[in-house]
């Protein structure tokens, strides 16, 4: 029997985290699943397998035990918040269930999103073989079930279930960050000349993010811009700027940006970047912070340590929560 591959290469996002945690829970074995998806789900009667002493068979004879798995499980998962936008694919995967009509099997439907609260749609359905959670509640049950001294975990399955925590964590799906902080030496200036940001092309983002920082000089800096729109591997080319500003709108700004980072030669002409577009320092959906936080991160030698070198994310909450002046308060 072939094992499904562990952590899988699928360049989808959503295919390549199902495909993972699909492989982990094979591995680690039906009982030690069962009771992560219970305490997940808060599903208490939950029961991949069932282990009963002396069974009653009806017919005469008492068998000593019987194990038994009986149940049909599906998943439905979605690595991107407010994907679950209908109940089409929902009542489809509930058909599937309802073509085994002859089975007595315990029959549900996992939802499974980074959504902080149930979706309106399964609200909406209201259909008790429907069972949503979201992945920060798979990750605590993961870790409720690992710090179980009563039912210890091999260091084999200690070892499949934190990197697959890992991977939860390395997708964004775990928290609900809405802001992304770059590290801008000189993108900030860049930003406050232009209301935009400039990287290299194909850098990845977390999903859902609605808000960019800037970490410079040592402090996230007070103007925590709206992400208003995003484009990647952008020409940059004088043709390119003369194309976009006949067009208007969105790409208009994006011909003027483009125009002036050749002007003022700091890009390249034809390469290709990823360009977002925010609101300006002034505007009124840019959150201003009454001062810049500064970082105080420091290294296991003591010396200071950069917040971050590349991106990191926090929220909106964290940031404009009342007394946040240094970056270690945001994770209080």
């Amino acid at each position: 029997m072939s094992s499904t591959p562990l952590f899988s290469t699928y360049s989808h996002g959503e295919n390549r985290v199902t495909s993972s945690m699909l492989a982990v829970f094979e591995r680690v074995g039906l009982s030690l699943t069962e009771r992560i998806l219970a305490k997940a789900s808060g599903e208490s009667t939950l029961e991949m397998v069932s282990f009963i002493n002396q069974p009653s068979t009806g017919e005469g004879t008492v068998p000593d035990a019987r194990i038994a798995a009986d149940f049909i499980y599906l998943f439905e998962v979605k690595t991107v918040p407010n994907a679950i936008k209908d109940r089409i694919q929902i009542t489809g995967h509930l058909e599937h269930l309802d073509k085994d009509a002859g089975s007595k099997s315990k029959r549900l439907l996992f939802v499974l999103t980074p959504d902080p609260v149930r979706p309106a749609v399964i609200d909406a359905l209201a259909n008790e073989r429907v069972v949503w959670f979201d992945f920060a509640a798979l990750h605590d049950a993961i870790t409720e079930v690992l710090n179980d001294t009563l039912l210890p975990s091999s260091e084999r399955d200690r070892f499949l279930l934190g990197e697959l925590q890992a991977l939860f964590e390395a997708e964004g799906l775990i928290t609900h960050d809405d802001v992304v902080v770059v590290a801008a030496g000189l993108a900030y200036g860049e930003y406050l000349k232009t209301s935009a940001y400039i990287c290299q092309p194909d850098r990845f983002f977390q999903p859902g993010v609605t808000h960019q920082g800037f970490y410079a000089d040592r402090a996230i800096q007070p103007e925590i811009a709206h992400i208003r729109a995003w484009e990647d591997r952008v020409p940059f080319t004088q043709v390119e700027a003369d194309r976009r500003e006949a067009l208007g709108g969105n790409d208009a700004r994006i011909g003027q940006l483009i125009r002036w980072a050749l002007d003022a030669r700091v890009r390249e002409e034809g390469d290709h970047y990823k360009v977002f577009l925010l609101s300006g320092p002034k505007e009124s959906d840019t959150v201003r912070l009454d001062a810049p936080i500064v970082n105080d991160k420091t290294a296991s030698s003591g010396r200071p340590w950069a917040w971050t070198m590349s991106q990191g994310y926090t929220s909106l909450a964290a940031l404009t929560r009342p007394g946040v002046s240094k970056t270690s308060h945001l994770k209080k």
